[in-house]
């Protein structure tokens, strides 16, 4: 299956051609808002240099501390909070983006003084730089948070038609699945697409039953049900999509290098699979930038590369 872009990408990959890969359209479907932003622009922006990242970090705490005492605080304190979140938008825009999930917290509305404002605010967003992707905003819920109290939330928003997807993250093993099933039946009753974080840090047999508890249609990262070929097959047959990040992964020590990255494993066992990059302003790689590492790798051909683009793009359908 090809596009009408699949040749220009195939080449501009094998000429390692950033700016031609740019402009050719491509999806971000796993892409936290207040850290969606390129550091270069935010820096550029804020006439201020910010720290490079380490090449590895000691876990998600790890990466927390470096955010908030490099990027966030400093944000704060010069009240550029909003102008990180508006680069996300940017970032849509300059790399040709036709599908867009940039994931929203819960206080992301509460700052904004409600559900109204909120959806003005980012709508007006997205019609200034990317009017013409796809705006698939997801709301996320903390893993370790009090689900009852996060009902009526849940019930509210989701009922406001705004958001695409449902998505629970900050860590993995903080609750049994069967807790955030409240969460998921809300999702569910309004036609959302339920997603969570599962199998970054927790194992292929965590993929499989958040799946069959919470019912989800796609996985926030995943990448350990390449250590199970029976899990593998659960997925291909279910064609549960796994939204992969591998530089996030990568520096966080879920995986080790581009080259054996579990996303060549994943792909020969027929798991769908999107590439995506999590947290841009932390793990410095913009999307065109996972492509080429990837294929500069060697870990996947530029037919593989291109048929993970069209999944992508075309909402997992071929």
């Amino acid at each position: 299956m090809a596009d009408e872009f699949s040749e220009q990408f195939i080449k501009a990959l094998e000429n390692h051609d950033s700016e031609t890969l740019l402009s050719i359209p491509k999806s971000d479907l796993h892409n936290h808002i207040g850290r969606g932003c390129r550091k270069a622009w935010l820096s550029e922006k804020l006439n201020h240099k910010f720290s490079d990242p380490p090449a590895k970090f000691d876990g998600l705490m790890g990466m927390q501390n470096w955010y908030v005492n490099e990027i966030r605080d400093y944000c704060r304190d010069h009240d550029a909070t909003g102008l990180r979140r508006e680069g996300c938008f940017v970032e849509a825009r300059r790399n040709h983006l036709v599908r867009f999930a940039p994931g929203f917290a819960v206080e992301d509305i509460d700052e904004c003084g409600g559900m109204k404002e909120f959806m003005n605010y980012w709508n007006a967003m997205h019609q200034k730089y990317c009017p013409k992707a796809l705006f698939e905003p997801e709301l996320a819920f903390p893993s370790y948070g009090d689900v009852q109290a996060e009902i009526p939330m849940a019930e509210e928003y989701f009922a406001s038609g705004f958001f695409h997807s449902i998505d629970v993250c900050c860590g993995e093993g903080y609750q049994p699945f069967e807790a955030y099933i409240p969460l998921y039946k809300i999702a569910e009753k309004n036609h959302v697409l339920k997603r969570m974080h599962v199998g970054e840090s927790g194992t292929a047999e965590d993929v499989q039953a958040a799946v069959e508890i919470l019912g989800l249609d796609e996985v926030h990262h995943g990448i350990h049900a390449a250590t199970s070929p029976a899990v593998m097959k659960f997925l291909a047959e279910r064609k549960i999509t796994l939204n992969l990040c591998p530089t996030s992964n990568i520096m966080l020590d879920y995986a080790n290098t581009y080259e054996d990255y579990p996303i060549k494993i994943l792909v020969e066992n027929e798991v769908p699979v999107t590439i995506n990059t999590d947290d841009l302003l932390i793990f410095n790689s913009t999307i065109e930038q996972e492509y080429l590492r990837l294929y500069e790798a060697g870990t996947l051909t530029v037919k593989q590369l291109d048929e993970i683009r069209l999944w992508g793009i075309n909402g997992g359908r071929k």
